[in-house]
């Protein structure tokens, strides 16, 4: 196991994680974490996960004392190809 108290956090290689997905199960939970097209899965206790969620929701926390709420809108994505550019008769522009 890593002795945290000798870890260096800005010495480790770091990837922009993008998305994640997952599930559970009784007996623990597994997600995918993902940076652009790779994917990096994991598997973890219930009290691991509690853990990781807990830290987590620590450091949002304090990240929005310090910068301000974190906007959860959806970014508006226009898409390439619009109802006008349709045609009526079916035919392709």
């Amino acid at each position: 196991m890593i002795d945290p108290t000798k870890l260096n956090i800005n010495q480790l290689p770091k990837k922009f994680i993008d998305g994640a997905i997952g599930s559970h199960g009784k007996e623990g939970f597994s997600f995918v974490l993902t940076s652009g097209s790779d994917l990096h899965s994991f598997m973890t206790t219930p009290m691991t996960m509690k853990s990781i969620s807990e830290w987590m929701a620590k450091q949002v926390e304090t990240y929005e004392k310090q910068f301000g709420v974190i906007d959860m809108t959806p970014p508006a994505i226009v898409s390439p190809m619009q109802s006008s550019d349709l045609s009526g008769s079916g035919e392709n522009k």
